[in-house]
């Protein structure tokens, strides 16, 4: 009976490592992306219910 190379074990921890780095990073920009819309509702939902959008529409530039 052979033992296993170690060099495979770590190649395999580093697979997973590299699958739980993206997974995060692709969760964090989700988070972000989903903040920065919220972000724009807000602003543009204040914008719009208090008025200042009619104003900002007919401005003469």
């Amino acid at each position: 009976m052979e033992l296993q190379p170690h060099s495979t074990t770590s190649a395999e921890t580093k697979a997973r490592s590299l699958t739980h780095r993206v997974g995060r990073a692709l969760i964090m920009v989700g988070v972000a992306l989903g903040g920065a819309i919220v972000l724009i509702a807000i602003v543009l939902g204040i914008l719009f219910f208090s008025g200042e959008t009619q104003e900002f529409i007919y401005m003469n530039f």
